[in-house]
């Protein structure tokens, strides 16, 4: 079967979202190809979810301060549940529905599905022919990256996706990778109760960020109790019998009930066939 688009665009995150936004209005026909979530990455594993997981976290450590200001004797126990419910809640229970009306009430067509690439103007979706009359936009995102590390394809191991979407808090995490994605989830168990380490192959934390910030973070991670170790070399990782062991080339190691990767992002391109179009990677 095929149909014909003035655009067709692969992607229905944000970028996806915008176009539909831009073009509502506009006479032109548009087809929206999705294979995961619409609304993308950050609606269902980073942005909204990491920050309620945040927030859940600051709560609890804004409640610590008590005993500081205010209080003399202050007790709770975490109830990870409900930290999961609201995650769940502000996720809509990874239920994209309303966000696929919402793009086809804008005047787009949505269609489910992995998009690959037969040339400059043409999209398969399974076993539907797309043509757009004008162009292709591209608007896949970015997923995570798993650094070429030994034994890392042998172990179960958490990336952002896993992370804010946990049932249970890990009693001890070990993270691999400082950035923005590493630091703020290994504070945020942290601060629920997980014991966190955070190992990092370069000489600071935060490396996109000003120095400066890097080393206001760093101490700050190791006041709330989280062991920051930089300049690191890992030379692999192994199952242990309480989870996973981070082996580093100075020979210690790093044992973890969970292991979450946080070494940066790739471009989300698996599948779509950019040589198709005449496009290099």
């Amino acid at each position: 079967m095929e149909e014909s688009f003035d655009i067709i665009c692969i992607g229905a995150g944000p970028a996806g979202e915008a176009l539909t936004s831009d073009l509502a209005g506009s006479g032109l026909t548009l087809a929206v190809v999705e294979k995961a979530l619409v609304g993308g990455e950050c609606a269902y594993y980073g942005c909204m979810p990491s920050k309620t997981l945040l927030r859940s976290a600051e709560v609890i450590a804004e409640a610590g301060r008590a005993r500081e200001l205010a209080a003399s004797r202050v007790e709770w126990a975490v109830d990870f549940h409900k930290v999961h419910a609201r995650v769940a809640w502000m996720t809509r229970d990874l239920d994209d529905t309303r966000s696929a009306r919402a793009l086809e009430d804008e005047g787009a067509k949505v269609f489910r599905g992995e998009g690959r690439l037969l040339g400059p103007r043409t999209v398969m979706v399974g076993e539907q022919r797309l043509t757009a009359r004008r162009s292709v936009v591209i608007a896949t995102g970015t997923a995570p990256s798993a650094p070429p590390i030994p034994g890392l394809d042998t172990v179960s191991f958490w990336t952002n996706r896993e992370a804010v979407h946990a049932t249970e808090l890990p009693e001890t995490l070990v993270i691999i990778g400082s950035g923005a994605v590493g630091v703020e989830l290994g504070q945020a168990f942290a601060r629920l109760g997980s014991k966190v380490t955070i190992l990092e192959m370069a000489s600071r934390i935060m490396q996109a960020e000003e120095p400066e910030a890097g080393a206001f973070l760093s101490a700050r991670l190791t006041r709330e109790g989280i062991k920051v170790q930089t300049g690191v070399t890992i030379q692999g990782v192994q199952r242990d019998a309480g989870g996973i062991r981070v082996n580093l080339a100075d020979g210690t190691s790093h044992a973890g009930t969970r292991l979450l990767i946080a070494a940066g992002r790739r471009p989300n391109l698996d599948g779509i066939d950019l040589q198709a179009a005449g496009i290099s990677k």
